[in-house]
């Protein structure tokens, strides 16, 4: 394909660009957010997930891993795959205090077992605040 580059003018916003909001109504300022994004990661979580809020997007367990528990059934592993690509994305681009949770939960992919998917709903939980 082509390429070239963005461009913009003062006022404008682009709603919606790679699932972000870019506001280029202040003077020397461009606001980058994914509102919408966020919403949509929550809004694919199963309710099981989203009880009770969290001030962090992990806690001290985790980097803790139970060997001996067993992998998530396949549909399940599916969508804790498909979480955890969806916040990879959004803390590359605008939530890098998700990164410490979010690249731990990535090398669990392969064989997510039920203390990993808790702690997705732990950093999807914290979105949600």
């Amino acid at each position: 394909g082509k390429e070239a580059p963005l461009t913009g003018k003062r006022g404008k916003i682009f709603d919606d660009y790679l699932g972000m909001k870019m506001d280029f109504s202040q003077s020397g300022k461009v606001i980058f957010s994914m509102e919408n994004y966020i919403e949509q990661i929550i809004n694919d979580t199963p309710e099981e997930l989203m009880k009770g809020p969290c001030k962090t997007p992990a806690a001290n367990h985790l980097f803790n891993v139970d060997e001996n528990k067993p992998p998530l059934p396949k549909k399940t592993a599916e969508l804790y795959h498909h979480l955890t690509a969806m916040i990879l994305y959004l803390g590359k681009r605008t939530r890098p205090n998700l990164q410490t949770a979010i690249s731990f939960l990535s090398t669990r992919v392969k064989e997510p077992t039920d203390d990993d998917w808790k702690k997705l709903g732990r950093a999807i939980r914290y979105l949600s605040v």
